[in-house]
């Protein structure tokens, strides 16, 4: 897990989860900062499971990259995503996510390709539902159960193959506006042919 300790995140239902999926044979690391009592929540876990489960509380890009470069999974138990970015970053490493299917989550993560859907999650922020718990802990069985075999080993590959850049958005976005027919309008220039212009048109001091 690797964000913000806040509820909309639901680290404190990964925290409630860690427990029942702990004996699984994994380890488990959680890199972030936020609301306190959160952060004492998860940092207690350390002493009940020393030998497999890690709270780094603080911020910290470079760890942060670091840790999606060697891990194997990434949680990301969000109650609710508008988007997220953090599942996006997973895939430029070759990291499947184990999601909830909510929001940007649901759009970017596709279950059994690039990564584990975990359901829907309550949007109650002020109480961990223990369906979610349950949900946690079904899905970490299911991809630790994956884990190793060929359909992993391609998930992996799926997730590097991802073309997460703004090219494609971009040129629907261009459609679009050209069919509203304006008067003066013309395609645009591809970026590998803005490039070139961008350069020679540097300011320098």
């Amino acid at each position: 897990f690797i964000g913000r300790l806040e509820e909309q995140k639901g680290p404190d239902i990964l925290a409630a989860a860690i427990p029942e999926f702990i004996d699984e044979n994994v380890q488990v690391i959680v890199l972030g900062t936020g609301k306190k009592h959160l952060e004492r929540q998860l940092v207690d876990l350390e002493e009940m499971f020393p030998d497999n489960y890690r709270a780094i509380i603080k911020f910290s890009a470079p760890l942060a990259h670091q840790i999606m470069a060697g891990a194997d999974i990434l949680a990301i138990p969000s109650r609710f995503e508008p988007c997220g970015l953090i599942q996006l970053q997973g895939m430029r490493y070759g990291l499947p996510s184990m999601c909830t299917t909510t929001g940007g989550l649901a759009d970017t993560v596709k279950e059994g390709f690039t990564g584990f859907h975990m359901g829907d999650f309550s949007v109650k922020c002020d109480v961990v539902d223990p369906a979610d718990v349950k949900k946690v802990v079904t899905t970490v069985k299911r991809a630790r159960a994956s884990y190793g075999t060929p359909a992993f080993a391609k998930m992996i590959q799926n997730c590097m193959a991802q073309d997460l850049s703004w090219k494609e958005p971009a040129k629907k976005w261009e459609q679009l506006l050209l069919s509203l027919e304006v008067a003066g309008s013309e395609p645009g220039l591809d970026g590998e042919e803005i490039a070139p212009l961008a350069k020679q048109n540097v300011a320098t001091p």
